[in-house]
């Protein structure tokens, strides 16, 4: 039976997450397609080489997916294309959408990237599709972001698997280069407490007066979530005029201190006792 020692070992030379290699800048975001007439889109994706692993020479195949729904409830709703490098024009591809493949709605699209040690998956900016005629319905969202990029490489054979125990230790407790940090908790509806309190202890900082040859700590890993955030479209009419919102204020009722000319006093002065 593997130690947390090892397990630790084992995820950090095996397995590594990276930072987004590519950054997607076609489409973007809030355009609107209409498919009332064809019955179906072309849209160009397009993206970026940041510099970054996986380098765009190690992906063997993309496959792009039409996807609805949250950040944190991804729908896929079809699959548009799967290719390899060579039928990718430079950093873009056409994807072709059909109205069959959902209802009207607000949607984006994945592009995970295959290679031979793991995979990265990247999201457009959300855009609007109409005149669609599917069955399968898109669900809103009100995020207006894209879902984070995810990047996995593994530099071995074997893949270290992470012990949740080790999430129930406290941070502050851990020693190891590895250090597991709590899941992220979402604030509640109502807040009853009338002073601030810590939620976890705090710990100490120190700093170093010399450079050292090791690191106390590499990264940390936190989970994911166990719940999923319930979200809507705000379908109020926005206000015409700031005055139907709230209105404006004058700047003068928010001023404490009047404003003098003290410049002009301390320079007349000053061209006073030179002329004496």
């Amino acid at each position: 039976m593997m130690t947390i020692y090892q397990l630790i070992v084992s995820f950090i030379l095996f397995t590594t997450l990276i930072r987004a290699d590519v950054g997607i800048t076609a489409p973007t975001a809030g355009k609107t397609y209409d498919l009332s007439d064809s019955g179906e889109v072309q849209i160009q994706i397009k993206w970026t080489d940041v510099g970054s692993i996986p380098k765009n020479t190690d992906i063997t195949k993309y496959t792009f997916s039409l996807c609805a729904g949250p950040n944190g409830n991804i729908e896929n709703m079809a699959t548009l294309g799967t290719v390899t490098p060579s039928e990718v024009t430079g950093s873009s591809y056409e994807a072709t959408i059909q109205a069959t493949m959902g209802t009207d709605g607000q949607y984006y699209i994945q592009i995970f990237a295959q290679t031979a040690s793991g995979y990265t998956i990247h999201y457009t900016p959300r855009f609007t599709l109409k005149g669609m005629k599917g069955a399968k319905v898109a669900e809103s969202a009100a995020d207006t972001v894209p879902p984070v990029a995810q990047t996995m490489i593994t530099t071995g054979a074997v893949v270290g698997v992470i012990d949740s125990r080790s999430f129930t230790v406290p941070y502050t407790k851990q020693t190891g280069i590895v250090r597991y940090a709590p899941m992220q908790t979402q604030p509640p509806t109502k807040v009853t407490m009338g002073s601030w309190t810590t939620k976890f202890p705090t710990s100490a900082v120190t700093y170093y007066s010399t450079m050292r040859k090791s690191i106390d700590q590499q990264t940390t890993v936190t989970p994911g979530w166990s719940y999923n955030v319930k979200s809507g479209v705000n379908y109020a009419s926005v206000a015409p005029m700031p005055s139907d919102n709230g209105g404006w204020y004058d700047p003068k009722e928010r001023m404490t201190l009047t404003t003098r000319k003290i410049n002009l006093r301390k320079r007349g002065y000053v061209e006073g006792k030179t002329g004496a």
